[in-house]
């Protein structure tokens, strides 16, 4: 629908019973200013991440409405919240936050080290610069 809309530069989608954009919906609004999306039932699960990535690569576009319907534990949250939680909780994070505030020595991760031998390596890995290091770490969060 809103293919070569180019110099489209506002956009009320307001009460359309909207849920989430398909990918790439959005592309070719290279000079949308305003985008009003308030009273759609916005569900907040991985589907939106699209429209949160689209709004954060076009800082230039003022939004409004944006709230999540469902899930019931998101309800009201604006979507970029929610959209932070799927980071909230990475491992590795977690346990570097920890570090931080912890001696190093009580809380530090297992590291591995592996060798490769070259004769192992497959022949089209291309030029030189390319190749795979012979040497690589592991690291195991706990």
């Amino acid at each position: 629908a809103f293919t070569g809309l180019l110099y489209l530069g506002e956009l009320d989608l307001s009460n359309n019973s909207l849920r989430y954009f398909q990918y790439g919906v959005l592309e070719d609004l290279y000079f949308l200013r305003k985008l009003s999306l308030g009273d759609n039932p916005w569900i907040c699960d991985y589907n939106i991440h699209y429209l949160i990535y689209w709004l954060k690569h076009h800082p230039g576009v003022s939004y409004t409405g944006l709230v999540c319907s469902e899930p019931e534990e998101f309800r009201g949250w604006p979507v970029e919240n929610y959209v932070k939680t799927y980071n909230a909780e990475c491992p590795k994070d977690k346990q570097l936050s920890q570090l931080s505030g912890t001696d190093p020595a009580a809380v530090s991760p297992q590291e591995f080290t592996a060798e490769i031998d070259e004769e192992e390596l497959p022949v089209d890995l291309g030029p030189r610069p390319y190749r795979v290091p012979k040497k690589f770490e592991i690291i195991r969060l706990t």
